[in-house]
């Protein structure tokens, strides 16, 4: 079994990041960019329907719907004016196909980064947020995999679908911390997804996301468009960490703070 230390590799406080926009200018910014996103979502739904029924048929695994849902929530970020996505560490991603990308949740912004690196996953999410109007609603479409919390057979259920999908091929995306961190440091990981990982025989590969925190932040709505970061790091298995998943965990945590200990100090 491989040791971890149960450390984060001297995370500090998180940088500021400044937007272009003073108090004036990100009070009008607000006032267009949730009009927009509202109506946006309540339009591009129903083509997504449409792609829906006409491509259910022959493409179970629902890969031209999943591209337009990528585009479509990737654009409320990358095409927003002010802000945007820089992507780092696509080459890890060379001969990867069925993973679970793990992505550490600063913010409610982190899923629109997400999208943003325009890799084709599906999401691991809490049931309620397939209730949702339109985005929600959309979800099911795309054959998300919902997760009643602290429900043995909804997880259960949950984990026979991913490791199913899994198997033939497909990624998954998960937040380990399980919830949005409170001030953007890493908070501890659940088990799960690198269970499944080990189960399946597939890698893990960790997204890690800064500056989202300051975009959006917990329990907050106003928008401060900026561009954020997203870093792809190398594929990890479960072999590395002695096939034990409690190691695997740490052992994948201890590297996504490594990673954004070097993004906080650049």
């Amino acid at each position: 079994m491989v040791s971890v230390p149960d450390e984060d590799h001297g995370l500090t406080a998180l940088p500021r990041r400044s937007s272009r926009l003073g108090p004036v200018g990100l009070a009008i910014y607000n006032l267009f960019y949730w009009p927009y996103l509202v109506v946006t979502c309540a339009l591009l739904f129903v083509p997504a329907l449409a792609l829906f029924l006409l491509t259910a048929w022959w493409d179970p695994k629902r890969r031209w719907l999943r591209r337009y849902t990528t585009y479509w929530g990737a654009h409320y970020l990358t095409w927003a004016p002010f802000a945007g996505v820089k992507v780092q560490g696509r080459e890890h991603l060379r001969g990867v196909t069925g993973c679970i990308y793990v992505v550490n949740h600063q913010s409610m912004c982190d899923i629109l980064a997400v999208y943003g690196t325009y890799l084709d996953l599906a999401w691991v999410s809490k049931i309620e947020n397939f209730y949702a109007p339109f985005l929600g609603w959309n979800m099911w479409l795309n054959g998300y995999v919902a997760l009643r919390r602290g429900h043995l057979p909804s997880i259960r259920r949950m984990l026979r679908q991913s490791e199913k999908m899994l198997r033939r091929g497909q990624a998954l995306c998960v937040f380990p911390e399980g919830t949005r961190s409170p001030d953007g440091q890493l908070i501890p990981f659940y088990r799960g997804a690198f269970w499944l990982a080990q189960r399946a025989g597939v890698p893990i590969v960790p997204l890690v996301i800064d500056g989202t925190q300051e975009v959006i932040a917990k329990h907050r709505a106003r928008i401060v468009p900026l561009e954020v970061d997203v870093h792809i790091l190398p594929p990890i298995h479960a072999a590395e960490a002695g096939g034990d998943s409690y190691a695997l965990r740490d052992l994948v945590r201890s590297r996504m703070a490594a990673e954004l200990v070097r993004m906080r100090n650049r």
